[in-house]
């Protein structure tokens, strides 16, 4: 039997890097990407012969660009076929894709993914990962591990029809789910600190359970913390631990992330990889890589301020469109 699982590769968003004496903050990589990983089945795709736009594989909106690699080998590109994506993750649980692979799926099949949908009575179709999945009175559901429940991960054996749907011979629920763990600021906190917290733009839900340390600082607005926890589908984030790495106000912040606005001109607000950056007169703009625009890569050093925005010294262009 050929198997094909979801692959997720452990993440780190390296979101800051604080340039200060502090042994609190030698960790820090400003230059590691988000990386993700991860297969599913296309299932929309834009109308362009160029394949650049918005897909959606497996329940999850991809940013395709020229500079995505598309690999068509074992069949093309089409609705209903499945791939491998590997990318960089970001806050809102999309991918900017940097390679699409189309897997050969033939035959029988074994895949894992979540469950979207299924019938009462469960005998019918269920779309799982994207995939429409049929079960019969003859497939056999386990649910040791938990419940049928959308949101609950499944994985199926069974076997692959010509429109990429699986007739399934066995669904068995997984207590598994994708671990996550990247730093950032925190940009927002509720009062008590149970609830929903933003950091880096990212939503991380804390509850009782989850484990906040406060040994290098306290929790605060502007503060640098780890965060480690389980990747919900949308993007967000549910804590198991939280951990405060440095509170300094004013330290010098060295980042990498893409460029989401701009003022009209160059001086004013930017806004990059989550973070609000202030640009004035005086900042370097280097861009010898090309032209500063929105989705451009850059490079931002700079100051840390109260509020967890950033007053640029410089910022460099790293990868154009």
């Amino acid at each position: 039997m050929k198997v094909i699982k979801m692959i997720t590769a452990t993440l780190f968003i390296v979101v800051a890097s604080l340039s200060t004496a502090s042994a609190t903050t030698n960790d820090w990589d400003p230059d590691e990407d988000d990386e993700f990983e991860f297969k599913g089945i296309v299932q929309s795709l834009p109308n362009t012969s160029s394949r650049i736009g918005d897909w959606v594989v497996g329940g999850r909106t991809v940013h395709v660009s020229a500079l995505t690699r598309i690999n068509q080998e074992e069949r093309p590109i089409a609705v209903g076929v499945l791939v491998e994506v590997e990318g960089s993750l970001r806050p809102d649980g999309s991918i900017d894709a940097k390679k699409i692979k189309v897997e050969d799926d033939d035959g029988e099949f074994e895949f894992k993914g979540t469950i979207q949908s299924f019938p009462i009575g469960l005998i019918g179709n269920w779309l799982i990962g994207g995939r429409t999945v049929h079960v019969s009175a003859a497939t056999r559901i386990e649910i040791e591990d938990g419940p049928v429940a959308v949101g609950a991960v499944a994985e199926v054996e069974g076997f692959l029809r010509p429109d990429g749907s699986v007739d399934a011979a066995k669904i068995e629920v997984k207590n598994d789910r994708d671990e996550f763990e990247f730093k950032g600021m925190i940009q927002s906190f509720p009062g008590g600190l149970i609830g929903e917290w933003v950091i880096s733009g990212r939503t991380v839900h804390v509850t009782s359970e989850t484990d906040i340390e406060q040994e290098n600082g306290m929790v605060a607005v502007g503060a640098m913390v780890k965060v480690e926890g389980f990747l919900r589908p949308d993007g967000s984030v549910d804590a198991k631990k939280i951990e405060v790495k440095s509170a300094v106000e004013g330290a010098r912040v060295n980042f990498t992330g893409t460029i989401t606005s701009l003022p009209p001109g160059i001086i004013g607000e930017w806004h990059v990889g989550g973070r609000t950056v202030h640009v004035g007169a005086s900042t370097r703009i280097k861009q010898k890589k090309g032209p500063v625009a929105v989705g451009v890569v850059v490079k931002v050093k700079g100051f840390q301020l109260a509020d967890g925005s950033i007053e640029a010294e410089m910022i460099q262009v790293k990868k154009s469109h």
